[in-house]
């Protein structure tokens, strides 16, 4: 008698919490996803030479093919763009609707070697310069076109067997870094004959910046920030000179 009357409480409490758990709809979502694979990059060891067509967008992209869960996304390349390099230099970029979310628009002068970071006007143009920062460009660095920031990496292995601190992905293994370190963690080994030629061109193609801009880059540019391209003996209205870099 016992017995039956133990089998049905039991019974009951069980169909009880069986109706009060959530039904799990096995779908998964493009946040999480996209959460996974943003944490999954950020703890992987990755050399340069594998990002030529890394991105967090073509993984997320290959992730979903056939879940269609999110939007393709890739940078936008205005290579084939009419548009002169001086028109470029020249003009005012607006907000967007893809780039309402960020508050800061990038433009790369590979010609000064100048990088100049714009905020929003009160009519919503990135027209007011916030910072501007010495680099030093190379022959691969794209010569036009805007680009979106995509994963970031506190060390990364470059070409030649050394590393950079404070590495932002703009496109392939185009990216903003410091300049070089002959050993990883260790910053007495900053190439300092490298870092006196900032200000020219001296890299293979990534834009190089002294540790402290490119610690400002990968603390304060959030992804989907754009980065124009173009040339000019201009500076920028900033008017950053070679004489005015600071290591720290």
């Amino acid at each position: 008698m016992y017995f039956v009357i133990f089998i049905c409480i039991f019974a009951t409490v069980s169909l009880a919490i069986k109706i009060a758990k959530p039904k799990d709809s096995g779908i998964t979502t493009a946040k999480e996803i996209n959460d996974n694979i943003i944490t999954d990059i950020a703890g992987e060891e990755i050399n340069i030479e594998d990002l030529e067509n890394f991105s967090e967008e073509n993984i997320i992209e290959e992730n979903l093919e056939t879940t269609n869960q999110i939007k393709n996304s890739n940078p936008t390349n205005s290579n084939n763009s009419n548009k002169s390099n001086s028109s470029n230099n020249s003009s005012v970029p607006k907000t967007s609707s893809s780039s309402a979310r960020t508050k800061y628009y990038i433009k790369v002068n590979y010609g000064a070697n100048v990088v100049t970071i714009y905020t929003n006007d009160e009519n919503g143009n990135f027209s007011i310069p916030v910072k501007a920062m010495v680099c030093s460009t190379g022959r691969a660095t794209p010569k036009s076109g805007t680009y979106k920031i995509q994963s970031r990496w506190e060390w990364l292995g470059l070409i030649g067997n050394v590393y950079g601190h404070y590495s932002t992905q703009i496109v392939g293994n185009i990216l903003f870094h410091s300049v070089p370190y002959l050993k990883k963690y260790d910053p007495a080994s900053l190439e300092y004959w490298e870092y006196d030629k900032l200000g020219t061109t001296a890299s293979a193609g990534c834009i190089r910046l002294t540790v402290a801009d490119a610690k400002w880059i990968y603390n304060n540019i959030p992804r989907g920030t754009s980065v124009e391209f173009y040339s000019s003996g201009d500076p920028g209205p900033l008017r950053k000179t070679i004489s005015e870099k600071n290591f720290f």
